[in-house]
């Protein structure tokens, strides 16, 4: 299926609305959260910071745990981060 000719009908209201799990608001704004990479993984060699954007709520300031980037779990054998 050629995904440049979908076209999708899809109205807001069959939309579910995201809310803030604290205090319900419906408004949110960007922040950044800033991940270290150790040199020894760093392709340039040196420890190297790397700014993750995720949305805060607009009135109490909460991070739903949706959208925070998801923990390493200890049994995951991946390495870790892939930088291609």
């Amino acid at each position: 299926m050629d995904q440049n000719n979908l076209n999708l009908n899809i109205r807001p209201e069959d939309m579910t609305d995201v809310v803030c799990d604290k205090c319900s608001c419906q408004t949110f704004v960007p922040v950044f959260l800033f991940k270290e990479i150790s040199a020894v993984v760093s392709p340039s060699g040196k420890k190297t910071l790397v700014p993750m954007q995720v949305w805060k709520c607009d009135e109490c300031g909460h991070i739903n745990d949706a959208f925070l980037p998801k923990p390493k779990k200890a049994d995951d054998s991946s390495g870790g981060l892939k930088i291609v």
